[in-house]
């Protein structure tokens, strides 16, 4: 019930603040976050970094996959700042990394989710700042392209 719940929720919160004009757009960079979900949970499955409790684990995947994924990373690149200095840049990714972090610190504090293997909060934190370098440069790549008409 907790995964569906996060999922609507996570829905609810697209819904109210996307820019749905850009819906397109978005959802290119939501599909690709979803594939390295996806691909996150499967290295998962092999090295035991952290496993989802209380539910059947293909039912978590696919919320998070068509959930949680999407709605992150399309809203983290409809709000990039405007102006993307290096300092405004590294703030912005700290705050999008901490709100992730926290996120899945709710997931272990309530049993939802755990850590194996030498993993922690702080490999999250590594790992979700380069997924979200990754998404921003599949979006700059994907509207170079667009642009170019290619």
């Amino acid at each position: 019930m907790f995964y569906c719940l996060r999922f609507l929720l996570m829905w609810a919160i697209w819904w109210y603040f996307s820019d749905k004009r850009r819906w397109r757009e978005l959802l290119v960079v939501g599909l690709f976050a979803g594939f390295l979900g996806s691909a996150s949970d499967s290295i998962t499955d092999h090295f035991h970094f952290w496993a989802y409790q209380k539910s059947h684990p293909l039912v978590c995947r696919l919320l998070d996959d068509i959930g949680i994924y999407v709605v992150v990373s399309s809203l983290f690149i409809q709000w990039l700042p405007r102006k993307r200095s290096l300092g405004r840049m590294i703030l912005y990714w700290l705050v999008w990394t901490l709100t992730t972090v926290c996120i899945e610190w709710v997931h272990l504090s309530l049993g939802y989710m755990n850590h194996g293997n030498g993993w922690n909060l702080g490999w999250s934190f590594l790992c979700d700042w380069f997924l979200f370098w990754l998404i921003y440069k599949f979006h700059q790549l994907f509207r170079l392209s667009r642009l170019n008409g290619t």
